[in-house]
């Protein structure tokens, strides 16, 4: 028996066929491990069709050569298919790279069945509106997008279950974001100020781009895409406690300001790409703790996911990229890499648990 009869008994079929992918398309992969894959190609046609699925997810892996995160994901993958790495293969799932690739290869191949790369995706519909000093209120439902262009030029760009409020006035541009989360890119106009609210913080800007979240339970989290906006207190709303600050906070792009309940406001360096994925219906996870992940698909979705008490399942990281909305594909992609599985636990309602 050679090393890699003894990693595929520890490996699932999906898993070996995950493990091949990134082998084959290591740099130092040698003729003896292509000779072991043929010989494990050739065992059975159930090989042979599922490498066929972890190559169809592939090819769009490889169309994101490029970006960042697949580079590192992928050498990390690599480096756990070398000789002095296999070890590993005899624990009961893949460690982080090759899991964080091959969940990105499962999610990348669903999300094509499901039509991520529509042009015009159903759930983003652009509305026109506003007279110049009109007030109107917008909202999207639970896993709709919407994109708003106002009469000044400026843009917003609703996510899930998101409200805003528009007022504008002969001398100010005032919005309030209500719940949820926006994108606002803003339009010039050094006499009007462009004012956003959300919470107890006020974002100011004169032509720029920025991403709001508003959420009851954690606080306000103001991202600055371009441009610069200038970030101050105004009244506390009286059902929280915000700890204050004293002086405005300017940003620059590339930063994230949070400003969480009970906890001093910071301001940090930001992955715009990531941040603001939502836009074009897709969630960037970067080694986050499962249960964070979940809050974030469920966001998306009427169907809540909930995870088991197991701590095996608690403390579980994910890396990946997922459809808004299509919590099915990130439980197939869950359960094609770790030993998961979704048990039904109410109408809306599915519990993650330890499979074995």
């Amino acid at each position: 028996m050679n090393d890699f009869d003894e990693i595929n008994k520890g490996l699932s079929l999906e898993d070996t066929a995950s493990f091949w992918a990134v082998r084959l398309s290591s740099p130092d992969c040698t003729p003896e491990d292509r000779m072991a894959f043929d010989a494990w190609r050739r065992e059975d046609i159930a090989h042979q069709e599922a490498y066929a699925r972890t190559q169809r997810g592939a090819a769009f892996v490889d169309s994101l050569v490029a970006d960042p995160l697949m580079q590192e994901l992928a050498e990390q993958a690599r480096a756990e298919t070398r000789p002095s790495s296999f070890s590993f293969f005899r624990n009961n799932w893949m460690r982080a790279g090759i899991a964080a690739l091959a969940l990105i290869v499962v999610g990348f191949g669903a999300m094509f069945n499901t039509g991520m790369f529509e042009t015009n995706p159903r759930n983003n519909r652009p509305e026109h509106i506003i007279a110049s000093t009109s007030f109107e209120s917008y909202e999207t439902a639970i896993g709709e997008r919407s994109t708003i262009a106002l009469a000044d030029g400026s843009t917003l760009i609703l996510n899930t279950d998101t409200q805003v409020e528009v007022r504008y006035q002969e001398r100010e541009r005032n919005i309030k974001l209500v719940k949820g989360q926006a994108i606002f890119e803003v339009a010039k106009d050094a006499n009007r100020p462009f004012i956003v609210t959300a919470g107890n913080k006020r974002i100011i800007a004169l032509g720029t781009a920025f991403d709001v979240r508003l959420d009851d339970l954690i606080g306000v989290e103001v991202v600055l895409i371009e441009g610069r906006v200038s970030v101050d207190e105004v009244l506390k709303p009286q059902h929280k406690k915000i700890v204050p600050y004293t002086a405005p906070i300017e940003l620059i792009a590339g930063e994230q300001l949070i400003a969480h309940y009970d906890a001093p406001v910071t301001v940090q360096k930001a992955n715009i790409k990531e941040v603001t994925s939502w836009r074009e219906g897709r969630l960037i996870f970067r080694d986050i703790a499962l249960a964070e992940a979940v809050k974030e698909m469920n966001r998306y979705s009427p169907q809540k996911l909930v995870l088991g008490d197991d701590p095996r399942v608690q403390n579980l990281m994910v890396s990946g990229i997922f459809k808004t909305g299509r919590a099915s594909t990130f439980i197939a992609a869950l359960e094609t890499i770790y030993p998961l599985q979704a048990e039904r636990t109410g109408r809306e309602e599915l519990t993650l648990i330890w499979s074995e």
